[in-house]
């Protein structure tokens, strides 16, 4: 024989025709010591739908994270809050809707996403959420059992029971998952300071490298004009000490004797 059980729960009555996407800017200003932006992420604090008459106002207050470096290296945290707010009509909705009925709305956020960047002392920040919204109404609901099926009150309870266990075993995983979740991205910060420091030094040290180049240079120039003059010393002795003097000699004829060869000599001892 079968037995009805009645229990008051809410059930769904409609639910949007398609899901609903948002977009919204907003800019901030930046420290002016802040250099790039490292990373950013957009998190939903709160959504709510309230009914306003034939129509649904969405409210959605999400946490802007920005992830900012300075000329340093080090990493600052901005954070700013954002309300984000929609009207939808009951005709977007698949079935038809009365202002008469008592109906609580339920918002499912799907998704959503964020990019942005650091401009001139300003942080612009775009993010897109694609969300639905669910009209439920309480109402009784009968539950049938039947000979093969029975339901008694220790079966109840046992599911009971077993639905807690696994909400606290979600639970736990959920919080876990939030502490694995954190210590990776502190490691990725860590991680790209790291790589910040060592993209600093390496460009000192080129620089570095750089300005020994330029002094090498430099020193071989001069290591140069002095080997050259050495060699001039050694070599033309009378010419270094009057340059006028060479381009004499290269005037006069090479004859040994005769006016010319006199001459030559007559001028060699004047000079000594």
């Amino acid at each position: 024989m079968e037995q009805a059980f009645s229990i008051w729960s809410p059930v769904i009555i409609a639910q949007l025709k398609t899901p609903r996407r948002l977009g919204q800017e907003h800019s901030y200003p930046s420290e002016r010591f802040h250099r790039t932006l490292e990373d950013l992420k957009v998190k939903v604090k709160q959504a709510e739908v309230f009914p306003q008459g034939r129509a649904v106002e969405v409210r959605v207050v999400v946490d802007i994270l920005c992830l900012l470096e300075d000329d340093q290296g080090s990493m600052h945290l901005v954070k700013k809050e954002e309300t984000i707010k929609e009207r939808v009509s009951y005709s977007d909705f698949d079935q038809t809707l009365q202002r008469k009925d008592s109906l609580r709305f339920v918002i499912n956020i799907k998704d959503i996403s964020c990019d942005g960047e650091l401009s001139r002392g300003e942080i612009r920040v775009r993010f897109l959420m694609e969300y639905n919204i669910i009209a439920t109404r309480e109402q009784m609901v009968r539950l049938w059992a039947g000979e093969q099926g029975e339901l008694s009150k220790e079966s109840l309870n046992q599911l009971l029971e077993r639905l807690e266990e696994e909400v606290t075993r979600l639970a736990g995983e959920n919080q876990e998952l939030h502490r694995k979740v954190f210590y990776y991205q502190r490691d990725i910060f860590s991680l790209k300071r790291s790589i910040r420091k060592l993209e600093i030094r390496n460009a000192g040290l080129l620089k570095e490298a750089t300005h020994h180049q330029q002094i090498s240079e430099e020193l071989q120039k001069s290591l140069q004009e002095k080997e050259s003059r050495i060699y001039r010393l050694q070599h033309y002795p009378r010419a270094w000490s009057n340059p006028e003097v060479e381009e004499t000699l290269e005037e006069l004829p090479e004859a040994a004797s005769g006016l010319g060869g006199r001459i030559k000599r007559l001028f060699l001892n004047n000079l000594s």
